[in-house]
């Protein structure tokens, strides 16, 4: 992604200098798209860091890794790597609960299996243990201040791990990030643990900064409050008009009374450095406003990208929009091959991984040195698909080249709809010279091109000739869709794909 001018200037706008270095102890940054919100919350890290003599530490969070990585980048681009010594730093809001996590073990207030006190904490059990195709899913829960696991039936089957199994894990130290989250979460409603928890976070931090708040979730939202009664200075930056994640338990739509009953002073920031076109800038503002739009046509092939709500609308989006993913979860083993292989033909054509390539690898149980040493037959896989190659003799390729590398074979005879995957890359492969990448809004937030072209159905774009309203998800990710382009947005109709 091209830099910004609040990225390479050497100055800052009023409104951004006003909301990086305000005295008040409690602010709430509200930014508009490509108005400069990450390099003012760095610029905040700093200002913070760098106040007095006090040794508690500056704490930056944000949700997801790749915004946490961005936004240390951006610290440490302004401020030099001191900035971040010890006990000072940028991490996810997972990393904290695990450390608050870790003092409750440490104060008997919540008790391990086998009496840990330190965890090895996990992505997902996959990672760690193997699956197999079932209906029951082992949780890790607190009863009365102990963690145990228990089995649940589930609506519909998936790969999980065996209950013994992750008994087992929990007794060596082991869990998810999920797990740590629920126990956390459960043993703040005993009595005292939130006074712990906020004495803790009065004695080892002074300030906290928090990116995205709208993404953040009901656990999340709690700890922010704690650390606001705890006398830390909290910052927290988002736009309620990019809160796309409510499938993750996200609550936008308490942040509001977050920050008004705890007394956030509001800065705001308004101008945007995004938009190069007149026509891009005023589309911004309108739909802000709730007007109602109706977006010039254009054809995909002469778009940066494609964005539409829907993984599938994008693969139905003709041979010149290579999606990069085919849907929202790779849990399934076939359709974790299929995703190595899609990342393979992305890595080639547009020089970044598969959306979901890593849940793939930890899927198929593969590691990351095992992965580099997979990517050449994968390569030679993709050659075939670009070639003649009958795409089941290709998957009797995938599914040797997979058994090198993993104890968890593919089925022989593969699902006609892995298939129809392989014959899809193959295709675009084939017959197009010049392919577009094609993300959902999830994945296109954050992110910037020239010229953007949407993919909506009848139904959105009936919502969006009526205006949007930030109060409803969908409205959203369509406002976040239609954000993204710095000169141009054009509607990419069905009928000329």
């Amino acid at each position: 992604m091209a830099m910004t001018r609040a990225d390479t200037a050497d100055w800052l706008t009023t409104e951004q200098l006003i909301a990086a270095a305000t005295p008040h102890r409690r602010v709430y940054i509200e930014a508009a798209p490509g108005s400069g919100k990450t390099t003012v919350a760095a610029q905040r890290f700093g200002v913070q860091r760098f106040n007095g003599n006090d040794q508690r530490a500056v704490v930056a969070v944000s949700f997801t890794r790749s915004a946490t990585a961005e936004l240390r980048d951006r610290v440490l681009r302004h401020w030099g790597r001191s900035v971040l010594d010890w006990p000072h730093r940028v991490v996810t809001l997972d990393t904290i609960v695990c450390e608050l996590l870790t003092h409750l073990l440490h104060t008997g207030h919540v008790r391990w299996p086998a009496g840990h006190r330190e965890l090895t904490v996990v992505d997902h059990w996959r990672v760690l243990l193997p699956t197999r195709w079932s209906d029951w899913e082992p949780t890790v829960i607190l009863r009365t201040g102990q963690v145990v696991a228990q089995t649940v039936r589930r609506a519909s089957k998936a790969n999980r791990p065996n209950a013994d199994d992750v008994r087992t894990a929990l007794s060596e130290g082991y869990c998810t990030h999920q797990d740590a989250r629920h126990v956390f979460e459960t043993a703040l409603d005993a009595p005292g643990v939130r006074d712990v928890v906020r004495t803790r976070l009065a004695q080892t931090a002074r300030a906290l900064i928090v990116d995205e708040i709208f993404d953040a979730n009901a656990l999340d939202l709690a700890l922010v409050r704690l650390a606001a009664d705890a006398g830390l200075e909290v910052t927290v930056v988002g736009d309620p008009w990019q809160a796309l994640y409510a499938f993750r338990g996200a609550r936008p739509e308490e942040v509001p009374a977050l920050t008004h009953e705890a007394r956030f002073v509001q800065r705001d920031l308004h101008t945007s450095f995004r938009w190069t076109s007149p026509r891009q800038a005023l589309l911004a503002a309108e739909l802000r406003a709730g007007l109602g739009q109706i977006l010039p046509k254009g054809p995909a092939e002469t778009t940066d990208v494609l964005i539409a709500l829907q993984w599938k609308s994008l693969w139905e989006a003709g041979a010149h929009v290579l999606p990069l993913a085919y849907k929202s979860t790779t849990g399934n083993i076939q359709e974790a091959a299929c995703t190595l292989v899609l990342s393979e033909v992305t890595q080639r054509m547009f020089g970044e991984d598969a959306t979901f390539h890593a849940d793939a690898l930890i899927t198929l149980g593969i590691t990351h040195d095992a992965a580099q040493r997979l990517r050449p037959l994968l390569q030679s896989i993709v050659d075939d698909l670009e070639g003649t190659t009958d795409t089941a003799k290709v998957w009797s390729a995938l599914n040797a080249a997979v058994a090198t590398e993993t104890d968890r074979p593919l089925p022989r005879r593969p699902h006609a709809t892995h298939i129809a995957r392989l014959k899809n890359l193959s295709t675009r492969l084939r017959n197009s010279s010049r392919l577009v990448p094609g993300l959902t809004a999830h994945q296109a937030k954050g992110r910037e091109w020239d010229v953007v072209g949407v993919r909506l159905t009848d139904a959105e774009c009936a919502v969006l000739r009526q205006g949007l309203r930030a109060d409803s998800e969908d409205h959203r990710k369509l406002y976040v869709a239609l954000t993204r382009a710095r000169t141009r947005t054009v509607l990419v109709p069905a009928n000329e794909l």
